[in-house]
């Protein structure tokens, strides 16, 4: 395993520094286990999780889209996806968190929109009751040395809307901002939109609101299958790579050190990493 170290985003902080992290932690997204192209053997999040195992962090975030067809229909074909995820992160090393993605709890609202082929999508209900038996909370956090991690759901009410936080939610969260800890944020959906610095929809713009006047240290999702590292009043919003599908195969490795934290990608079967980002946490900036 190689280390590069590019900077290319945040608030600079010294390059080539030997300072140990207090601690890592690794962020999967977007494995959709159950897509074809992932049959019958998911490659990519195996290499992943071996991966995982060798950085050997003190947790991993998945942020969502864990399976892949339980938003067409809740049968037991398509929410036996968890099975076959679980099969495969059983082997990871740390503790696993996850939040729920599109494609595993489906839409509240999803209206008269239908999935392309004139079939309604899956029943959210029974999507909800399935996900938090066979993984958790849909909603969570923890803290960790000190920092706290906050798991939000915030998945659209319907295909293609930005994603949604209720006023419950939000409270929620604020809550857990009020205790002054240096926080971390993780939800699926993205909050800045299509890789700008802008954000995505009146739940995003609460979002953003509150992690200013709260100073987050980051906000981290998936969803869009892409990588971006954007800043918005001087807070990092972080798109994660997804697993997919074929040439998709990236993770993220946050490494967090007293005064800031880095940002590694890492190719899963090669395990090369180039330094993404660095990013001082908002009492440590000038």
């Amino acid at each position: 395993m190689s280390k590069t170290r590019i900077v290319a985003f945040g608030d600079a902080v010294t390059a080539g520094t030997m300072e140990i992290p207090l601690f890592t932690f690794v962020q999967f997204t977007d494995a959709h286990v159950g897509n074809p192209v992932n049959t019958p053997v998911h490659i990519r999040l195996e290499a992943a999780v071996n991966l995982a195992n060798t950085i050997e962090p003190a947790f991993v975030v998945d942020t969502g889209d864990l399976t892949n067809d339980p938003v067409y229909e809740a049968n037991a074909s398509n929410l036996s996806e968890y099975t076959e995820y679980k099969k495969v992160v059983s082997l990871l090393e740390a503790p696993l968190y996850t939040v729920p993605g599109n494609h595993d709890i489906g839409y509240p609202e999803p209206g008269n929109t239908t999935r392309g082929d004139g079939n309604p999508w899956g029943e959210y209900g029974k999507l909800v009751e399935a996900y938090q038996k066979e993984m958790g909370p849909l909603d969570q956090s923890f803290d960790y040395r000190g920092f706290r991690f906050i798991l939000a759901n915030n998945n659209p009410v319907c295909t293609g809307e930005p994603g949604y936080l209720s006023t419950k939610q939000l409270r929620w969260v604020e809550k857990l901002l009020r205790s002054g800890k240096t926080t971390f944020i993780f939800c699926h959906v993205q909050v800045l939109k299509d890789g700008t610095a802008l954000p995505w929809g009146d739940a995003a713009t609460s979002l953003v609101a509150l992690c200013e006047k709260y100073s987050v240290a980051a906000v981290m999702y998936g969803h869009k299958h892409e990588m971006y590292l954007k800043e918005l009043g001087g807070i990092p919003y972080i798109m994660c790579p997804d697993l997919k599908v074929p040439g998709h195969q990236g993770i993220f490795q946050y490494s967090v050190f007293r005064d800031y934290f880095e940002v590694w990608h890492y190719d899963v079967f090669g395990g090369t990493a180039t330094l993404a980002g660095n990013f001082r946490y908002p009492e440590h900036r000038s």
